[in-house]
C-alpha cells in the first residue's frame, strides 16, 4: 500500500516541466526514476536517505530525490504536502560534487513551493508511460 502519492509543480502559466523531462527520459533512466520513486512511495517520511532520498540541510522543507538519468546525477526537488499523502515534485536538477545545476535550484524550489501553497501554481499527478505513477497495487 502506498504511503505517498506524487505530484508534479503546474506553474501559474500552465506549464509542467517536471513531466515533460520524464517523458523525455530514455529507458534506462525512466527505468531509474520509477524504482526511486516506488521505493519512496512505500518509505516513512523519517527513513527518506540515501541513496534514494535526502533531506537537505539548510533547505527546509526541501527533499532531494536521488537518481541517474542520462548518464548524469539527477535530483527531483519538492516537498511533502499539508495533506500527509502527497509529495510534490517541484523542480529536477543535476548534481555533480557540490554543485547543482542549474545553480538557482535551491531557490527557484523554495520560490516554486511558495507559489503551490499560496494556489498561484497548481500540481497533477506524477506520470510514467502515460499513466499515473506509482500505482497503488496492494
Amino acid at each position: 500500500m502506498l504511503r505517498w502519492r506524487f505530484e508534479t509543480y503546474v506553474s501559474p502559466t500552465g506549464r509542467n516541466d517536471i513531466q515533460t523531462e520524464v517523458d523525455g527520459y530514455d529507458e534506462y533512466s525512466k527505468a531509474a526514476f520509477e524504482r526511486a520513486v516506488k521505493h519512496l512511495a512505500i518509505t516513512p517520511k523519517e527513513q527518506w536517505n540515501e541513496p534514494h532520498a535526502k533531506k537537505l540541510k539548510n533547505e527546509d522543507p526541501i527533499y532531494e530525490i536521488r537518481y541517474k538519468a542520462n548518464n548524469r546525477s539527477t535530483r527531483a526537488l519538492g516537498y511533502f504536502g499539508n495533506d500527509g499523502v502527497t509529495f510534490i515534485v517541484l523542480l529536477i536538477c543535476f548534481h555533480k560534487g557540490r554543485v547543482y545545476t542549474p545553480p538557482d535550484a535551491f531557490k527557484s524550489a523554495h520560490r516554486r513551493r511558495r507559489h503551490h501553497q499560496d494556489s498561484s501554481a497548481t500540481s497533477v499527478p506524477l506520470q510514467s508511460r502515460g499513466e499515473s505513477f506509482p500505482s497503488d497495487e496492494g
